[in-house]
């Protein structure tokens, strides 16, 4: 699954990635914090570059998510939707090494089809982002654009649903849900190869290899 954000992106994002992760998901549950795996800029955003990659990890907060069944087929668990990765950037900047941006952010989920549970955080996910670049989104690869509001009125019914809510509707979901990896993500593999073919792989300097802005960590 995956949306464009198009609008004005001189504007800073006000809050870091767990304060982002809590809107889409929970403040905690049953008094535990969110656990979450991440990598990205803590404050999402570091001049031009945005980059955040957002995982619930299920087990972690309810331990039915351990003994589910899943559909039949699926070889590993961590293959499945409960492993889901939420990932924002700029559509252009993975395939170019992160040297260009390209007009839009680009949303998009490891797999084509969501758990309700993601399926409520990607879209506040967007609507969050949206809304600070007072943009507009498309789910049809840009060719047609919906308001925020527009975009909230489409999806009412899974945004009105509370995070437990939508937690008992995907624990059911899993069980039958196959689990199809976009087909973007062998795209931008093949595109960046080429990209790289031709421009070569980006020297990072001293400097950048030590910022330690850029992590993958899991927050309890």
């Amino acid at each position: 699954m995956r949306i464009y954000i198009k609008g004005d992106f001189t504007k800073k994002i006000p809050f870091n990635y767990l304060e982002l992760a809590k809107k889409m998901w929970f403040e905690s549950y049953q008094g535990e914090g969110i656990p979450l795996s991440y990598s990205g800029f803590r404050q999402i955003r570091d001049e031009n570059d945005l980059a955040i990659h957002l995982k619930l990890d299920k087990q972690d907060y309810d331990e039915r998510w351990l003994h589910i069944p899943i559909q039949e087929g699926i070889k590993y668990r961590f293959y499945s939707q409960i492993d889901e990765d939420l990932n924002l950037e700029f559509e252009n900047a993975y395939v170019t090494d992160f040297r260009e941006n390209g007009n839009c952010l680009r949303l998009a989920s490891t797999h084509l089809e969501l758990l309700t549970l993601d399926k409520r955080a990607f879209y506040i996910m967007a609507i969050e982002i949206a809304t600070i670049f007072n943009g507009q989104i498309s789910e049809d690869d840009k060719k047609t654009w919906l308001t925020i509001e527009e975009f909230k009125k489409k999806y009412e019914d899974i945004l009105s649903l509370t995070f437990d809510e939508a937690n008992e509707m995907s624990l059911e979901e899993i069980q039958t849900m196959g689990a199809i990896d976009d087909s973007i993500w062998e795209e931008l593999d093949r595109k960046r190869e080429e990209y790289i073919k031709i421009h070569g792989e980006v020297e990072l300097d001293d400097e950048y290899e030590d910022d330690d802005e850029f992590e993958d960590e899991e927050d309890e």
